[in-house]
């Protein structure tokens, strides 16, 4: 009988010692999930802020005439987009919105290049009508970005 008694003791404190590891494992994995969710919050944020930085400085790059009207809305449509979707929805920045509607069909880069003398000179020139007739409103909507507060950045 007290064989028994000593072997129960011994399941007892054996079962109390691995319960008391593994609740100190599941304690440290714990502290490690919520430092690892912190981290990829607080680079998640710094990323935010790095695109509303991008944002302002397209913006104020378009304001001060250092940036072509078309190639400003396209950047900025991008980078409103991956900072909060509804943001360029928004009305105050409808002339943007609009111009880059109107010019995204247009080829950049290598498909640009790829065209002929002919088809660039029609593009750029129907580019220029376009940018001649939203240049005020668009000027308007980018020195609002300039300054913004945006609503992404505060909520978290």
């Amino acid at each position: 009988m007290v064989y028994l008694v000593t072997a129960a003791i011994a399941v007892i404190v054996i079962l109390s010692g691995i319960a008391a590891y593994y609740l100190v494992k599941l304690k440290h994995a714990k502290d490690a999930q919520r430092k690892a969710i912190a981290e990829g919050e607080a680079a998640w944020r710094n990323k935010q802020e790095e695109i509303a930085s991008d944002i302002r400085f397209i913006a104020n790059a378009m304001v001060q005439e250092q940036c072509e009207i078309t190639e400003g809305c396209m950047r900025l449509t991008v980078l409103m987009d991956r900072l909060d979707e509804d943001l360029r929805f928004q009305p105050e920045f409808s002339s943007i919105k609009a111009h880059y509607e109107a010019t995204a069909h247009m080829p950049t880069h290598d498909a640009y290049k790829a065209l002929k003398p002919k088809q660039r000179f029609e593009l750029d020139k129907q580019r220029f009508e376009l940018e001649e007739t939203n240049k005020r409103a668009v000027l308007r909507d980018a020195k609002i970005l300039v300054t913004q507060k945006f609503k992404a950045l505060e909520l978290h």
